[in-house]
């Protein structure tokens, strides 16, 4: 990774803009980051078509076409680590993949509309994928923190917690909304790029630009579709990723999550229906970080009792976004969870967009 080239306060600033709104006018963004909109577009412009910065709407979890959320940690032959990894990012179901150190080879986020769909995924797919062994399945409950409200911290505090993060941020609470064809396509459009205009969208689907408005407002508001800007996290200075599975009572499970989501470092905190019941996943600036982060989990957490550790080696796939050993992104699988995993056609539902 001799080529990496990070990015620069200006980029970091830009970034973060629009992880506190991936849809902003660029007016609003410039104004945020202390310049014009021409520049702070061309500037974005060059942060995507180079993979370092993105933004996708990943399906909400609990909403109405992402009912069910699933961690799955894979098992491979020793030698088909890779292939696997590349041929599991294929999957519209397969959210997340990431080759990893530890006690499994693989680390998966699996999304589905029920339970059956999943198990159907799990069963019929990913266990008959040459080269898997083994897998473990946790159904997540609850997410207590998640990428879309991670933040660089490079801007100025916005909400009052000192330094830029989103400590304290909640994800919206889901409203059932009734999903049709179209909103179906705008959901998956919205992985390949979050910030597509009102116009591409509503001659993709064939609607109005103010109805194509009105229907992605919706998606957005309900939380049928997670808004959330991505970055290269080795660009960004944050190169080492983390995934820690803890146990905490059951009486105390949800004030652990919570407490563990506020964390500077945590990109997610879950808990799960399985054991361990709780997972943290954290972005470090050095891998000599990895036990530090582990002591200030359980001082800040004192409820939870770490008992599995996973490093993560090179990561595949991030919702819904394929992504080079560098960890920019190089294309983008249609998170269709709703079509069924198992198609007649092995190709039907694994189309990919360049980046």
């Amino acid at each position: 990774m001799s080529d990496l080239v990070a990015l620069d306060e200006d980029d970091l600033a830009l970034v973060e803009a629009l992880q506190r709104d991936p849809r902003a006018p660029w007016t609003e963004v410039a104004e945020v980051v202390g310049t014009n909109a021409v520049t702070a577009s061309r500037r974005w412009e060059r942060l995507r078509a180079a993979g370092a910065a993105w933004v996708t709407g990943a399906p909400g979890p609990h909403s109405y076409h992402a009912q069910v959320l699933a961690y799955v940690e894979v098992t491979c032959l020793p030698s088909e680590k890779t292939r696997v990894a590349a041929e599991l990012a294929g999957d519209a179901h397969a959210l997340s993949v990431d080759i990893t150190a530890g006690g499994r080879d693989l680390l998966m986020t699996v999304a589905a509309v029920d339970l059956p769909t999943l198990a159907r995924y799990l069963l019929e797919r990913l266990d008959r994928v040459p080269g898997v062994t083994g897998s473990r399945v946790r159904v997540a409950t609850r997410l207590f923190a998640e990428g879309s409200l991670w933040r660089l911290g490079v801007l100025p505090a916005a909400t009052g917690n000192g330094d830029g993060t989103s400590a304290g941020a909640v994800l919206p609470a889901p409203r059932p909304v009734v999903l049709d064809g179209v909103d179906r396509e705008l959901m998956a459009r919205l992985g390949v790029d979050g910030r597509a205009s009102y116009a591409s969208l509503a001659q993709a689907t064939g609607i109005s630009q103010p109805t194509a408005r009105r229907r992605v407002d919706r998606l957005i508001s309900s939380g049928a579709v997670l808004l959330r800007t991505e970055v290269a996290a080795p660009l960004a200075g944050w190169p080492v990723t983390v995934v820690l599975s803890a146990n905490a009572p059951a009486g105390r499970l949800d004030e652990a999550a919570a407490r563990a989501g506020r964390m500077r470092q945590v990109r997610l905190s879950a808990t799960l229906a399985g054991t361990p019941s709780l997972l943290v996943t954290a972005w470090l600036t050095s891998l000599d970080q990895v036990h530090r982060f582990e002591q200030d989990l359980v001082h800040q957490v004192p409820d939870a009792e770490v008992v599995d550790r996973l490093v993560v080696l090179r990561p595949v796939k991030r919702m819904g976004h394929l992504l080079d050993v560098s960890g920019r992104a190089t294309g983008a699988v249609r998170m269709e969870v709703w079509n069924d995993p198992v198609p007649a056609d092995p190709t039907s539902g694994r189309s990919v967009n360049p980046v």
